[in-house]
């Protein structure tokens, strides 16, 4: 054995340099320990709806005696009828229908996050408060210290009442609603465990005629800042993924789904929609156009409308709309 062969192993150079190599490694993607666990992590469906099944099989004695019944607008994208849809609800006269309340804020979207986040481990049952005796909490390690499940969802009630409810009684109205063109299916879910009896109503419309309505703004947001909708391709996924879930889960919330050309249709029957929301609706409504877009087919470039297609279909053929149906 040489004599640096014997300096190495008398010094453990090899080891040092493990070490040393294992430590850059894990200052660049990690430690081993923390990559798995983000492994299984991503297992889980960040979701409402995943979320809140795994919520009721971890706490099964989660309830909610809520007997409101908001009306929830919920539209597939901008242009599609839904401030028309709103003002037939509002003839009734005793129901405030909210407008886009903060549009691009993610008003609604931001207070899904925690209840996404929900695992079967996490939040760890030793972080609750109600695990503890109060008079114990200054002996504990209670860096992590958790009200349960069931205040966090009286907590989004109070907070939605405060901001909606509240203000529409002082004005006089005995209901109230949100319409809005940026929620999904999951924020459904979401606003349906808060209100089990709220009612929900899913409107879309030719893509095609929504985008060339939509056309001479597109300067408006998903979510602000960056989720922009400048572009028809980004028009028409914001218009696919949401009807799709509308499609998929509208019964699962009780939902009706709503097609724009039936809603401005002379034929439209507002019974079923009456009877649904135990509202009396005036029907003269749909004859008084206010604000709205003048845009004409022959303004939009066709390849606008290409891209279009090639985003909404097959979707828009599965439920009427063609290329060129405009």
């Amino acid at each position: 054995m040489t004599e640096l062969k014997k300096f190495i192993m008398k010094s453990g150079f090899l080891s040092k340099l493990a070490k040393s190599s294992l430590f850059y490694c894990e200052s660049v993607v990690g430690t081993r320990m923390a990559r798995k666990q983000h492994k299984e992590e991503l297992k889980q469906v960040a979701t409402v709806e995943a979320a809140l099944k795994r919520a009721r099989m971890r706490w099964p004695n989660l309830q909610n005696d809520e007997k409101e019944s908001p009306i929830f607008i919920l539209s597939a994208g901008w242009r599609s009828g839904s401030t028309l849809l709103q003002r037939l609800i509002m003839s009734e006269g005793n129901v405030l229908v909210w407008g886009e309340p903060y549009s691009h804020a993610g008003l609604l979207e931001g207070l899904t996050m925690p209840i996404k986040a929900l695992t079967k481990n996490w939040p760890d049952d030793r972080w609750f408060i109600d695990q503890y005796a109060p008079a114990e909490l200054s002996d504990l390690w209670v860096a992590n210290l958790y009200p349960d499940v069931q205040t966090l969802q009286k907590a989004n009630l109070s907070y939605l009442q405060t901001l909606f409810k509240h203000p529409s009684e002082r004005l006089g109205f005995s209901r109230w609603g949100v319409k809005d063109v940026r929620l999904t299916i999951d924020h459904a879910y979401f606003l349906k465990w808060l209100y089990p009896d709220a009612k929900f109503l899913f409107l879309y419309r030719n893509p095609y005629k929504a985008y060339m309505s939509y056309r001479p703004a597109r300067s408006w947001y998903k979510q602000w800042p960056d989720q922009p909708v400048f572009t028809p391709k980004a028009f028409a996924e914001h218009w696919t993924e949401l009807l799709s879930g509308y499609i998929e889960g509208n019964k699962e919330v009780g939902g009706l789904l709503i097609k724009y050309e039936d809603l401005c249709g002379d034929c439209f029957d507002v019974e079923p929609l009456q009877d649904y929301l135990k509202l009396s609706i005036d029907k003269s409504v749909l004859k008084n156009k206010v604000g709205g877009s003048n845009a004409k087919s022959s303004d939009v470039p066709r390849y606008e409308l290409r891209q279009v297609r090639s985003v909404v279909e097959p979707l828009a053929v599965s439920v009427g709309y063609k290329y060129g149906d405009w």
